[in-house]
């Protein structure tokens, strides 16, 4: 029985890799759905070409690759940075909150792909790196909280 209850150092385990892992799971996410190509309402500004010669293409790759993880690694600092201060501010667990979402919509898109056709467009990986992002803004939820902690004992 001991067995299937998580010990302790599991878990902070698996926040420290969270921690690690949360944004780079986003990029790989928004570059799997959006593809290998930079574009913009419709024109294409760059991608890898067929008849790129090998070195070209590998330079593509990885160019468009760190121009999207920056891209969305933008988005992703400013909604986490909304998200922590409303967390402060306001006396609602905005992050707890958040969280607890994330893994829902992970769960439910993981599980429901076959069941819900909306969620077939979705690429998959999104669902994985949610479920990373919940235990990230625990972490965070845990780190945020700690000054709040000490000033209240």
């Amino acid at each position: 029985m001991s067995e299937l209850v998580p010990k302790i150092a599991d878990i902070a385990t698996l926040k420290g890799i969270s921690m690690l892992l949360a944004l780079p799971m986003l990029c790989v996410a928004y570059t799997f759905q959006t593809g290998l190509e930079i574009s913009f309402d419709g024109s294409v500004w760059l991608a890898i070409e067929s008849d790129d010669n090998e070195r070209l293409q590998n330079f593509k790759l990885f160019f468009i690759f760190i121009c999207k993880s920056l891209w969305v690694s933008f988005f992703a600092a400013m909604a986490y940075g909304l998200i922590s201060f409303l967390h402060h501010e306001w006396n609602f667990p905005f992050l707890y909150v958040t969280s607890v979402i994330l893994i829902a919509i992970a769960i439910l898109g993981i599980f429901g792909q076959e069941k819900i056709e909306q969620l077939k467009d979705i690429e998959k990986f999104w669902f994985y790196s949610f479920i990373v992002w919940g235990v990230f803004l625990q972490a965070m939820r845990e780190e945020l909280d700690k000054p709040f902690n000490k000033r209240v004992n």
